[in-house]
Order: C-alpha cells, then structure tokens, then sequence
C-alpha cells in the first residue's frame, strides 16, 4: 500500500486543484455525462500542504477562499491542494461537501431541505439526497479521469493550468497592489 501511495499519492491532489481549475474555467457550470448540469465551486474552504508534508500548512477560509492572493501564491509556491470545500446545486437543489486527504474523503456534507411528513419519507429523502451527492463526486472524478488519462494531458491541459495560475496570482496580486 506505501508502495501505491508513492507512486499514485499525487493523483488526489491533482484532482482537486482540477476541479479548482475546471470550475473556474467553465465559470462554475459543468456537463458532467453521467448525471447532465451541476453548478460547482470552490466554497469557502481550502487547505494546501507541502508535497512532502502530511499535514496542512495553509488554511484559507471565508468567502471567495480560492480566490485570494494567498491561495495562489500557495499554489505557485508549490504547494498542492490537500482538501477544498464546494458548493454544489443540481436543479433547485443545493449541496455543500469537503473532500479532503489521500483518500478524497467526503466529509461535513449538507444536504438540501427534506421533505417533512412521516419518517420513512423522510429517510427516502435523505437517502435520494445522500446517493446524489455522491454520484456528483463521482462523476466530477470519473472527468478528472478520463481528462488525466487522455493524450493531450501533458501537452494540453498541463500547461493550461500552469498559465492559470500564473495569470490568476498576477492578477490579484495587481488588484492588491496600490
């Protein structure tokens, strides 16, 4: 297993700062195959760490986290991505999850309003909420993997990303400066 999780320890990472990327390049609207429309960014949570590092050494907070100089001043600095909180709405309904570490664990999901009426609705619900949720991860990963897998990767969307951060940290930075 330590022998998997060096080879394919950046893989997490990867796909979170691609989500980063894919959600503000498309301005937050994606055509996920599986399930059609979403709406998704990055909320107001995003921690980075160092490549060599377990543990977080930036945590951003608040609104608009992503888009701060910090953020992309840890990015351009080598930092990688270690968990980010997103807002997800599918139709009218509104979904908030972290997903975070090696293992992309969900965690601190927040589901739409339920149903009221009598338990098992309520738990039907629930359940329908939860399997969605879940899905939509799933298909955001199964983009991730099909883009990383793809021939163009290196030549293509390698380089895309490096442009968007430099042109995302020069861009606030220039806001900041007077």
């Amino acid at each position: 297993m330590d022998d998997e999780r060096a080879v394919l320890g950046h893989l997490p990472a990867d796909f979170l700062t691609w989500i980063w990327f894919t959600t503000e390049k498309s301005g937050g609207s994606l055509i996920l195959e599986e399930i059609g429309g979403i709406d998704c960014y990055i909320d107001d949570r995003i921690a980075f760490r160092a490549m060599e590092d377990d543990k977080s050494r930036a945590v951003l907070t608040g609104e608009n986290a992503a888009n701060t100089l910090e953020a992309r001043a840890a990015l351009a600095g080598g930092r990688v991505v270690k968990e980010i909180r997103l807002a997800i709405k599918r139709e009218d309904r509104e979904y908030s999850v972290s997903l975070r570490g090696e293992l992309l664990e969900i965690s601190g999901a927040k589901l739409p309003g339920m149903v009221k009426g009598a338990i098992e609705e309520v738990l039907y619900d629930r359940m329908y909420l939860y399997e969605e949720l879940h899905s939509i991860v799933t298909a955001l990963l199964t983009r991730y993997a099909t883009e990383r897998v793809a021939e163009d990767w290196k030549e293509v969307k390698v380089p895309e990303m490096r442009a968007w951060v430099s042109d995302a940290l020069a861009s606030v930075a220039g806001d900041q400066i007077p």
